[in-house]
């Protein structure tokens, strides 16, 4: 058996060696739809199949909060309820808690801004991680602990200062210097012992974490219970599945209140009674949990799952291409077969030689595909980093290179015996008696090709459609009203240290030393600051209370979305318009009467029918009774701060020179800010000046994320983004498959009835009829592949309706537009032949017959 494979394997390699442009065009298709295949699938692998690098991942829980009454699916968790939680339950071995954000790191002699995870030490408990080098956190090390015995408002013992720093960020910023350990750095201005070397790749919810923190909570502290902030993850306990654990915290819900001791917000199921809901508007709280790596992939998974199928489709087009092309092959060698057969080469023997041919050439392709998607990943991973959950992940591992195995053997397998199944006996005992004449044959076989290229029609046009809607989703999302004016500006994110800057006033005044310096910059129009970044920002939902406005039964209730932190000339830079009353000035901010601008959302949802200017609220700042009250004084267009594709929330402004001079608790200024510059002129210009202008005001302070609005904006649809350039490279190549597909087989059509069109023309047949019926059979099978996209792109792009913006599957104009590409493109590759066709001398065929 092995000699005749081999046997087979060097006749194989022979006729290749003969058709070199056969083989070369092979390869090349099959490498490009195995490539993609294999690209696409290592996404799929990393994101989606593979576990996530924790023991047993399976057991990870996300804990989270819900609000059926304020909209929030999923919130966060505060102190007090995450601390009887952990006491409470009996189905998890570990909970830990952490939140993220970034903080400033000195290396050496130049400060940079990291990722960073305040956490405590149980989450290292939950997680399973072990540190690479030194230590993590001990039991209550990160925790703010008053000692015993001490009057009640003693303050708690302070945190010790250590860190915790990623392998990646001790490999970039320092080195891997062996003997980091027990030294310090310099972290918001405060040295920090470093204690411990995280091990290579390991994080907290994707978080890209560099530099691990304590979180700092006070387990005594059982208050102010509605300040939520806290991201919580919690292990399984061994045998506990998590329905068992669900039906344990529905329990826990139900007598949350009796458990704690506790008569306000408190975990409790929604109530039923429209009475007790507008008594109580918080009821309905409930505490739940999602699995870490569901959490984790979120919505991508069927964007995902989306890409994988769009380029199995194209894979199959090169197969059924293939397919075409082998058979054609095969009928062309029908002499050399019958031969064969009459020599005794069994149906067996013939099949062999067929399949050893098509897993050989797949067998090159697929190699010279995993050379493709080795760099199209890397490529995809640059171009993208943040679109994709687990992105750093994403890798050709030995499970790749197995599908690709794979992949490669069923393709070869699969159009290697395409040929075969119609290769008869007679069929090859006819060739061998009529010599290897080209005459017409089967109509099986034409029927054959025809399917095929009427499949590989159908496959582009659902591709194509889909490409479509996602590219009018992109443009569409592009068109958007973001509320602002987003060109010619220029942002950049800097962090005040804690240590430097206690207090709010000095901080302020260190912005408006920094803007003051930014605006003498040449092409710098004008600048101001802002605590939150849109069009894509958290979300802070703080309770605010409304004067005028008693909340109804079913809400809204008196929540804000979005407290925006604001500098003089914000409204200005912005370009936000004001669509009543003022804007900040000079006066504003030595007045000692609060204002606010609020945005049209807010008045919509609170104010209806009422003159906005003059009305007053509280913002969540603290006690009642200790904040002040503020004056509206303007209303300002909304601006798109969760996202584009989403409704702007309400939102209410506050001026930071003015706060900054509050007494507490209205003593606001925060310890990061946004700049940002209206300027004639690009980042790359700009940033040298910037960094002068920031060492001038606090040598110590790094700039962090200097880019243009329009760069902002964009990495807001980063994901559609990808999707729509992915799907219509796919659909692309899928079109071009198809081209080359109806082209070749029409060329081959012709090429067999060359006899049959020189007697028609040697009878006077006119060059335009033989130019048309070529045509007409090119385009009738393109128009049914069409008709059979469509219906198939009308049950499947309904699949992809979560991921569209203000675009229907069956959008008309997309479906037009792709139904007159194909057709331009299908006419040109039916054009070429038939014009061959109409071109034969019909003397020079009839003498070479």
């Amino acid at each position: 058996m092995t000699d005749q494979l081999l046997q087979d394997l060097r006749h194989t390699i022979r006729g290749l060696l003969r058709s070199p442009a056969y083989a070369l065009v092979t390869i090349l298709t099959l490498a490009l739809g195995i490539g993609g295949n294999t690209a696409i699938f290592s996404i799929v692998n990393a994101v989606i199949l593979r576990p996530l690098g924790y023991p047993k991942p399976e057991q990870l829980m996300y804990v989270t909060t819900q609000f059926p009454a304020f909209g929030f699916d999923q919130f966060w968790v505060s102190p007090p309820e995450y601390f009887e939680f952990r006491e409470l339950n009996q189905s998890f071995r570990a909970v830990g808690a952490f939140t993220t954000g970034e903080v400033n790191l000195t290396a050496g002699d130049r400060p940079m801004r990291v990722r960073s995870a305040g956490v405590d030490d149980r989450l290292f408990n939950a997680l399973g991680i072990r540190p690479l080098s030194g230590r993590l956190f001990r039991p209550g090390e990160a925790d703010l602990i008053t000692p015993p015995n001490r009057p009640p408002n003693s303050p708690p013992i302070p945190l010790p200062p250590i860190v915790v720093l990623s392998y990646e960020l001790w490999q970039s910023a320092f080195g891997g210097r062996m003997d980091l350990i027990g030294q310090l750095v310099e972290v918001n201005g405060l040295p920090r012992e470093v204690i411990g070397i995280m091990p290579p790749g390991a994080d907290v919810m994707d978080n890209r974490t560099q530099i691990w923190t304590p979180l700092g909570l006070n387990p005594a502290n059982r208050q102010n219970r509605g300040n939520h902030y806290l991201y919580l993850i919690a292990r399984l306990n061994d045998g506990v599945t998590p329905q068992m654990a669900q039906s344990e915290m529905t329990d826990l819900i139900r007598t949350w209140s009796e458990r704690t001791g506790q008569k306000g917000h408190v975990f409790a199921p929604p109530p039923k009674d429209t009475a007790a809901r507008q008594a109580n508007p918080g009821a309905g709280h409930i505490i739940q949990m999602h699995p870490v790596q569901q959490q984790l992939v979120g919505g991508a998974s069927r964007a995902i799952w989306m890409l994988q199928a769009a380029v199995g489709f194209v894979l199959l087009i090169a197969c059924a291409n293939l397919a075409n092309l082998l058979i054609a092959r095969a009928e062309t060698r029908a002499r050399e077969f019958a031969v064969r057969t009459a020599l005794g080469a069994g149906r067996w023997r013939l099949l062999r030689q067929f399949m050893t041919e098509g897993v050989l050439l797949a067998s090159i392709g697929g190699g010279l595909g995993l050379v493709l998607a080795h760099f199209g990943v890397r490529a995809l991973i640059r171009a993208y980093p943040t679109s994709l959950p687990r992105a750093t992940e994403v890798t050709v591992d030995p499970w790749v290179l197995l599908f690709t195995l794979g992949v490669s053997i069923a393709t070869g397998v699969v159009f290697g015996l395409a040929p075969m199944l119609h290769t008869k006996a007679s069929g090859l005992v006819t060739a061998l008696k009529e010599g290897g004449s080209k005459g017409a044959t089967s109509a099986a076989r034409h029927h054959v090709r025809r399917a095929l290229v009427m499949a590989e029609v159908a496959l582009a046009v659902i591709l194509v459609i889909g490409a479509g809607l996602m590219l009018r989703t992109v443009l569409n999302l592009t068109k958007v009203d973001a509320g602002f004016d987003r060109a010619r500006l220029v942002t950049f994110q800097m962090s005040l240290p804690v240590a430097g800057y206690p207090r709010a006033l000095p901080r302020a005044q260190m912005y408006q030393r920094l803007l003051t310096n930014i605006r003498t910059i040449p092409g710098v129009q004008t600048a101001s600051a802002m605590s939150g970044l849109p069009p894509n920002r958290p979300l802070d939902a703080n309770d605010t209370d409304i004067d005028n406005y008693t909340a109804p039964p079913e809400g809204p209730f008196e929540n804000v979305d979005y407290y925006q932190n604001v500098m003089m000339d914000y409204f200005e830079t912005m370009g936000i318009p004001l669509v009543a009353g003022r804007s900040f000035t000079a006066t504003d901010a030595a007045s000692e009467g609060p204002v606010v601008i609020v945005n049209e959302s807010l008045v919509n949802t609170f104010w209806r029918g009422l003159n906005p200017i003059g009305q007053r609220l509280r913002p969540g700042f603290g006690p009642a009774n200790t904040v002040p009250w503020f004056t509206v004084i303007g209303v300002a267009k909304d601006v798109k701060q969760r996202g584009v594709d989403k409704k702007a929330g309400t939102e209410l402004y506050i001026l930071v020179d003015q706060t900054a001079q509050l007494p507490p608790p209205v003593t606001i200024a925060p310890s990061t800010m946004n700049i940002v510059m209206r300027t004639t002129l690009p980042p790359t210009a700009l940033r040298t000046s910037i960094e002068a202008a920031v060492r001038q005001a606090d040598p110590s302070v790094p700039i962090a994320r200097l880019r243009d609005m329009n760069g902002v904006f964009e990495e807001s649809i980063q994901r559609p983004r990808l999707l729509a350039q992915l799907l219509g490279g796919f659909a692309g190549l899928a079109l071009l498959l198809a081209a080359i597909g109806t082209y070749g087989m029409l060329s081959y059509m012709v090429a067999e009835r060359r006899r049959e069109i020189g007697i028609r023309m040697a009878l006077g047949a006119d060059r335009g009829v033989v130019l048309a019926q070529v045509m007409k059979q090119g385009l009738l099978l393109t128009a049914m592949g069409v008709a059979v996209g469509l219906a198939g792109a009308s049950a499947l792009n309904r699949l992809i309706l979560s991921l569209l913006f203000d675009v229907k599957p069956s959008d008309p104009m997309t479906m037009i537009g792709v139904v007159g590409t194909i057709s331009i493109v299908a006419a040109f590759a039916c054009w070429l032949p038939a014009w061959r066709a109409s071109r034969l001398d019909p003397n020079l065929v009839l003498r070479q017959d």
